[in-house]
């Protein structure tokens, strides 16, 4: 019986392998420890955006440029003391209720839309509802008070 290679993967499988198989691929693919912070679905991206210009070549200079700051965006939120919330996915809707009135926050994937308009932060938010300086993860329960995630 033929067992794939790393390169007969379909992204699809690549995409449904177990982290330490991914970190398996990722040192066969990049010859390097990879980062310790990367989840199953970073893992798999990158594994599969190195393939992808091993096939088809790099990206013009200023995608290529583009996409290493979006990386290293990734890079320096992942490595943060608290790790990311799969909570705050793209599509994920936040509800909170204040002093009677309930509020919904859709989180997309360049910030948080509510009261029909997009927003950047969730602390703005927060101070725009209660009319105070509020931390907008802990204010819609994505933190405890000590700041645990």
């Amino acid at each position: 019986m033929h067992m794939p290679q790393t390169h007969d993967l379909n992204l699809e499988t690549l995409a449904n392998l177990p982290r330490a198989k991914l970190r398996n691929r990722w040192r066969e693919e990049f010859h390097d420890e990879p980062p310790i912070s990367f989840g199953r679905e970073l893992l798999a991206l990158a594994i599969a955006q190195a393939r992808q210009q091993r096939h088809y070549g790099t990206p013009a200079k200023t995608i290529a440029r583009d996409l290493d700051r979006l990386f290293e965006r990734v890079l320096n939120e992942s490595n943060k003391s608290e790790p990311l919330s799969s909570l705050t996915r793209p599509g994920t809707i936040l509800v909170r209720e204040w002093q009677g009135i309930t509020h919904h926050v859709t989180v997309v994937a360049d910030g948080y839309v509510w009261d029909g308009r997009q927003h950047r932060s969730l602390s703005k938010i927060a101070r725009a509802i209660t009319g105070t300086k509020w931390n907008g993860p802990r204010f819609f329960g994505l933190r405890e008070a000590n700041g645990a995630a």
